[in-house]
């Protein structure tokens, strides 16, 4: 058992886990987005091209549903909520990236323990009775490599 993951598509591990929240990331900044848009037709904010003027003393009108400082409250935010949601989708592919390069540094039981303890996040128990050893060998040897910094 060496560096390609083993995935079994019926089974739930961390990997496929990742890859759901950073597409949930994907989708949120797509909405995010287009809550900007939205908030940018709302007050009659078409972008530089289409700004003749905008006159900061006028009330909403009954076309334009939204006063222009709510617009500019309600982009910000939206932004912020997208620089956010940007820094998640970073920290999670660094994650899946770690664990990758973890695993395929290992072989032989450490790898397997790996892949169950973290990967699959099975207990301990069902990890030493899969791999037909004892729970205490189990732990032996995932307590040596937490001391390696491999878990």
């Amino acid at each position: 058992m060496k560096a390609n993951l083993p995935i079994n598509q019926n089974e739930r591990n961390v990997l496929r886990d990742i890859e759901l929240e950073i597409m949930l990331c994907n989708e949120r900044i797509e909405n995010h987005r287009l809550s900007i848009e939205k908030a940018k037709k709302m007050c009659g904010l078409y972008g530089p091209a289409g700004i003749g003027g905008i006159d900061y003393s006028r009330e909403s009108s009954p076309s334009v549903h939204i006063s222009f400082d709510e617009a500019l409250g309600m982009i910000k935010r939206d932004e912020a909520r997208i620089q956010k949601l940007i820094e998640e989708k970073k920290e999670l592919r660094r994650r899946k990236k770690n664990i990758t390069r973890i695993y395929a540094s290992l072989t032989g039981y450490e790898a397997q323990i790996f892949y169950n303890r973290v990967i699959l996040k099975m207990t301990q128990v069902a990890t030493a009775e899969k791999m037909s050893m004892s729970v205490r060998h189990e732990q032996r040897i995932e307590s040596d490599m937490k001391e390696k910094g491999l878990m």
